[in-house]
């Protein structure tokens, strides 16, 4: 028998129950003694504190008996000498004497620190009325003379307090190793029947039958030890039975199993040559169902054997409606005469693949069971006696591509439409400063008055018509934020059939999560779209909007989409949208509705969306009426962007700047230059001019060296060739930044317009503006 290593035996020793109950028994005692020691050392410790108390305030009367009279005659000297005396007590570490006004007398020694006992007794003069007799009452006391107080110090009594209690762990530790040595024989002793009977039942349960317990007493262990024992030869003796019961029937099963090894062999190659064709089998079917393109198997006679997932999912037709080749060319093309030529070209691509040539392809629009109709590339194939017929859908490749050519268009359109306006806006700023400018030198009753005034509302149309062509073009970075949609539809749909025979429903589930855009884009576009829904609809229908919750990971959505959006829907019941036009109604100022609008809604529509990084498509159906469909990115935490506001402490110094009146105004037309040269000069303002950024920047820098600083500079956010207002505010900030700086720009929703605190401006000015306006700004600083 192998001997146990040191881990195995203490690892018995850690399980036996002479160690668990020896180990409960000392945690146990060390417990006991440790509560009595502690309780023993705070009581003769409290004792100390208690005697030393109480000796104290016994010297502290004492010392008031012997300073009654100097005290009643403020003799300091002799009180000086009584406090030294009594500071010549053990542990006495301080003195005080005090009258009776509270006046320190005498101080002697410390009475500061957390290790001093102090105590106080009032000194009081004799009374001088006759002592009452026995049984007439207490004697009153004297009056009040002063107060003696003594401080103790608590070094002895610390140092008494460890001695304490080191003797007392010394004499509980060795009293407790006593009663655990005690302990241990007792156990041991105890336990010495149960460990040989345990012993016993171990060499048991391993199958050793042979070996017996010595039976060391008659009592419950003895008995229980000469019972194993008898158990132990019976199972011995039953052991012997069963191995001879067991050599008979492996004798009997070696004829059985000889005569059965090569039927097993037979089965067993029979169905690995099953598994392995169902499984190729299984293979190929998970194969065809998985690709992205339909799979249609048939026989000579062209019956149908097999349709994939793609074509069940695709076109909408279950294998069961399907009974033959031509029954699915029937389906897919109801006209007879282009079924005719497909049926054509299907013939000609499978007898080119049995001569041996290359593969043939063909095209097909086929019509799916919901009513949409596919554009299809077509192949056929011979696999033994079937035909393959393989269809690509090319729809969604050919929707890219249009959506592709169509942002490019739209994207070129933008450009020059973002160019235009922004100089369109410059030669407005001239014409409508110059004529507000010419109103204040007319006295209001001239007949000239009234044309400046008519003049000055086309100006300002005409900036109308120019910020919503910006607004397509370019606008600005969305300030996004997480926007509750249902409220925004709900808003927009009662501003658009308000007053209108249009009806409206809304499906918005009440779980539909926020979206993370910009508030004031998002309602614009929500309104063109609703508008343009009442005006298709001029004898009155209804408007549906329905929204839920879409996603990459579960379904399929437009390119390039990838994680979770909102989906609404628009649905009118207007006239619908010509196949012609089609491709047009993105396009900026096309409409089919010329008196009704300018064309830029659908076109500002699709700028927004696609800024906002969603996506927006459409489906018409001529006289059944036009569903627009929008994506809009979900809210999530990581998407949000906290916004900086202003910092406080520039705004501060900004507002201590010299209120001079000298005003740097940078802009790259010098039309405007000059109107806001005449403008400010009539106001009383020194004007400088420059037409860029760096000019700017370098005659703010000469200004503030020479001690003659601009109140304010206006600066003009975009420069053609040169640096705009964005960089010249930084340059000029990084010298000063206490200037006062305003940003003057014809896109009107441009980010640094609309947030122009975030980067260093302290207003803003938006062209065309008026002479009243860019005063209005410059006199708020």
């Amino acid at each position: 028998m192998d001997t146990p290593s040191p881990a195995g035996r203490l690892g018995a020793l850690r399980s036996s129950f002479q160690y668990k109950l020896f180990l409960r028994f000392t945690l146990f005692s060390a417990l006991i003694t440790v509560v009595c020691v502690t309780l023993f050392v705070l009581h003769q410790i409290n004792q100390n504190k208690r005697h030393a108390a109480e000796m104290l305030r016994l010297q502290a009367h004492a010392l008031a008996d012997s300073v009654r009279l100097p005290l009643y005659a403020e003799n300091t000297d002799l009180l000086e000498s009584h406090a030294r005396q009594a500071l010549t007590l053990p542990e006495i570490r301080g003195v005080e004497i005090a009258a009776a006004n509270g006046r320190i007398m005498v101080r002697l020694g410390t009475n500061a620190g957390a290790d001093l006992i102090q105590q106080s007794v009032q000194v009081r003069g004799n009374p001088l009325t006759v002592l009452p007799e026995a049984g007439q009452g207490e004697q009153r006391p004297g009056e009040l003379i002063g107060e003696v107080r003594l401080f103790r110090g608590t070094r002895d009594l610390w140092r008494e307090g460890r001695r304490l209690a080191f003797l007392s762990v010394v004499l509980a530790t060795a009293s407790w190793l006593f009663i655990l040595f005690s302990c241990y024989l007792i156990l041991k002793r105890v336990t010495a029947s149960f460990n040989s009977l345990m012993q016993g039942l171990e060499n048991v349960h391993c199958g050793d039958y042979v070996s017996r317990i010595a039976v060391l007493s008659d009592d419950e262990p003895g008995r229980a030890s000469a019972s194993l024992n008898d158990l132990a030869e019976s199972l011995r003796q039953r052991e012997e039975e069963n191995r001879r019961l067991h050599a008979e029937l492996l004798a009997a099963m070696e004829f059985e199993i000889a005569s059965k090894e090569q039927l097993v062999t037979i089965n067993l190659d029979l169905e690995k040559e099953i598994e392995q064709r169902t499984q190729a089998r299984q293979e190929l079917k998970n194969l065809v169902e998985q690709l992205p393109m339909g799979i249609v198997w048939s026989d000579e006679r062209g019956g149908v054997e097999y349709l994939n997932a793609f074509m069940t999912k695709s076109f909408g037709y279950r294998q069961d409606e399907v009974q033959d080749v031509d029954q699915l060319l029937a389906l897919l093309c109801p006209e007879p005469e282009y079924r005719e030529r497909v049926a054509g070209k299907r013939r000609a691509a499978i007898e080119a693949w049995e001569q041996g040539t290359r593969v043939t392809f063909y095209e097909v629009n086929a019509l799916c069971k919901d009513g949409t109709v596919k554009h299809l590339n077509c192949s056929n194939q011979r696999s033994g006696a079937r035909i393959v017929d393989i269809m690509i859908d090319m729809t969604e490749r050919e929707l890219l591509q249009q959506q592709i050519v169509r942002n490019q268009k739209l994207e070129s359109i933008g450009v020059l439409a973002g160019g235009i306006a922004h100089n369109f806006n410059n030669a407005l700023t001239g014409v409508l400063g110059y004529i507000s400018f010419a109103k204040k030198f007319i006295d209001p009753s001239h007949n000239s008055h009234e044309l400046l005034q008519q003049a000055e509302k086309a100006t300002m149309r005409a900036a109308g018509f120019a910020n919503q062509l910006l607004s397509f073009a370019k606008g600005g970075a969305p300030l996004r934020k997480a926007v509750p949609v249902a409220r925004l539809v709900d808003e927009s749909v009662q501003l658009a059939t308000r007053g209108s025979n249009v009806t409206y429903l809304l499906d918005l589930p009440p779980d539909l999560p926020p979206v993370y855009v910009d508030d004031g884009q998002i309602r614009q576009a929500f309104n063109c779209i609703c508008i343009n829904a009442v005006q298709a609809m001029p004898d009155g229908g209804t408007l549906t909007v329905r929204g839920r919750m879409a996603s990459t990971d579960a379904e399929r959505l437009p390119a390039p989409l990838c994680g979770c959006y909102v989906e609404l829907s628009f649905q009118d019941e207007g006239v619908g949208i010509r196949d012609e036009h089609k491709s047009s109604i993105f396009t900026p100022y096309f409409t089919t509705k010329a008196a009704l609008g300018t064309g830029l809604g659908l076109a500002t529509v699709h700028s927004i969306i696609t800024r906002h990084g969603g996506v927006i498509t459409f489906d018409t159906l001529l006289g059944k009426g036009t569903t627009f469909t929008l994506y809009l990115p979900v809210y999530c935490i990581e998407s949000a962007q906290p916004k900086v506001e202003a910092d406080a402490e520039r705004e501060a110094q900004q507002a201590l700047v010299s209120c001079s009146r000298r005003v740097l105004v940078m802009d790259d037309e010098e039309m405007i230059r000059l109107l806001a040269a005449k403008v400010l000069a009539a106001k009383g303002y020194e004007v400088t001019l420059c037409a860029s950024g760096d000019e700017a920047v370098a005659m703010y820098g000469r200004a503030s060296k020479e001690g003659v600083p601009f109140l304010a500079a206006v600066l003009d956010l975009t420069v053609p060739n040169g640096m705009g207002g964005k960089e010249a505010a930084r340059l000029i900030l990084a010298q000063d930044p206490a200037a006062r700086l305003i940003v003057s720009s014809g896109y009107s929703n441009d980010e640094v317009m609309d947030s122009y605190r975030d980067y260093g401006f302290c207003g803003s000015v938006v062209k065309p503006y008026d002479s009243d306006k860019l005063c209005g700004v410059l006199e708020a600083l």
